[in-house]
């Protein structure tokens, strides 16, 4: 029995970020997040955590119930910790939606992230977008796009070009 458990702890700590449907997810499942235990969050609550270096002060965080993209539980901006109930949460980060997000009691789940830095002229109209074509953000010269790893393609004057976003780095285009 003692096994068993053992077992089904670490399938659920492996499978903590879920695949589903809609937007293209972000991360494939077990890559999006790590868990770790933080003693000081309040009895029975988790949380979220997202962080980003070298800033991305505007990127928003939206918080789901999973499956339910109609109205936001929680959100901010920049680097955030949202405490939450336990449960499986869809998020949006950047835009770019991370579904299947597992928040344990007593835990941190941050989503592995990193910062987009575009390097543009000040009338240069910028568009970062999903690999499924779906805009992320738009803006115009240089700017800061928090985002959960992976490849998002960066439009500049009609030419896409991908940008791997890797955890705890800045790309820079």
């Amino acid at each position: 029995m003692a096994r068993s458990a053992l077992a089904l702890g670490m399938v659920l700590v492996a499978s903590h970020c879920g695949s589903g449907g809609g937007a293209t997810p972000a991360a494939a499942s077990g890559d999006c997040c790590e868990i770790a235990p933080n003693p000081s969050l309040p009895a029975g609550m988790g949380s979220i955590v997202v962080r980003y270096p070298g800033g991305a002060s505007s990127t928003r965080i939206d918080v789901y119930a999973a499956g339910d993209a109609s109205k936001s539980i929680d959100s901010d901006y920049g680097d955030a910790s949202l405490l939450l109930a336990p449960g499986t949460y869809d998020v949006t980060v950047g835009g770019r939606r991370v579904p299947g997000v597992s928040v344990q009691a007593g835990h941190d789940t941050r989503i592995r992230a990193g910062v987009l830095h575009v390097h543009a002229t000040e009338g240069t109209r910028i568009d970062v977008v999903d690999s499924n074509g779906e805009a992320l953000a738009s803006d115009y010269g240089e700017g800061l796009y928090g985002l959960p790893i992976g490849t998002v393609l960066v439009e500049v004057a009609g030419q896409r070009e991908p940008a791997l976003i890797e955890d705890g780095e800045v790309t820079e285009f």
